[in-house]
């Protein structure tokens, strides 16, 4: 298989649009590892990438799902970790982790994912004499305020408390719908004022789950809500992390991925 590689981005984060193109490309090479497979940035973007593929040319454009869908999954994971970290001790007391916002929560299985998860177990270690209503803060930032809260001296166990209530799962796989929909429409007129849509045909849109702990099967259930993209050759979506290494770019990490739709019938 041959492979144009391309330089990387400078950058102090992840950078997004690589990790999804190494998700899109192992994957198409998991359905058909014979097939030959050419990449390369496309500098004055859109779209993102040219991708090659059996021969076929397709323009790829990354974009990011930002929803509570993605943030509250977020949110139930940490509980469940320090919970589960906590229980080890044995939990003295009914607390919460009371959230406040949209404080900024670090990407799981990172060094500061475990130290505060570990700070956490050690608050409610800590506070099992404290009062009621007592909150010890983990984490403040100017997009929110992350908390432990003790409710009750009676109990072992942590909850979640959310501020805003947390949503309905029809509720958020609606708003998840709806923000695809978008996200679609904004594409195309993207790709349509530059007039790639002119020049290539089959254009793939690759979407990354922005707080990297989405759900396969509900991004499907709300997938089958989604309309106006005729348009697109196929919509491939980046999900979690993972621990594949990342080939193309092995500084970055590894998401796993899989086709909404493709007119492929292969690739669905």
């Amino acid at each position: 298989m041959v492979e144009t590689m391309t330089k990387r981005r400078a950058s102090g984060r992840i950078d997004e649009e690589h990790v999804c193109l190494d998700s899109f490309i192992q994957h198409l090479r998991e359905i058909n590892g014979r097939q030959e497979i050419t990449y390369c940035d496309e500098p004055n973007d859109p779209p993102d990438f040219w991708v090659t593929a059996a021969g076929v040319s397709y323009a790829v454009e990354v974009t990011s799902i930002v929803t509570d869908y993605g943030y509250d999954a977020l949110c139930k994971k940490l509980l469940e970790t320090i919970r589960s970290e906590s229980e080890e001790t044995s939990i003295k007391g009914k607390y919460a982790l009371k959230i406040m916002r949209r404080p900024d929560v670090p990407r799981r299985g990172t060094t500061q994912w475990r130290t505060l998860v570990s700070i956490a177990a050690t608050k409610i270690r800590e506070m099992s004499n404290s009062p009621c209503e007592a909150e010890s803060c983990l984490l403040k930032d100017a997009n929110g305020y992350l908390a432990i809260r003790k409710c009750s001296h009676q109990g072992g166990t942590i909850g979640l408390l959310r501020m805003p209530a947390m949503k309905w799962e029809g509720e958020i796989l609606g708003e998840l719908s709806q923000h695809i929909n978008e996200r679609i429409e904004t594409k195309r007129r993207l790709l349509e004022k530059k007039g790639v849509l002119d020049k290539c045909a089959n254009v793939i849109l690759l979407f990354y789950d922005a707080y990297c702990y989405g759900e396969i099967e509900d991004m499907r259930k709300a997938f089958l809500n989604v309309q106006g993209y005729e348009w697109v050759h196929s919509i491939f979506l980046a999900l979690s992390f993972s621990d594949t290494p990342n080939k193309l770019y092995p500084d970055t990490p590894g998401r796993r991925g899989v086709f909404l739709y493709s007119r492929n019938e292969k690739w669905r």
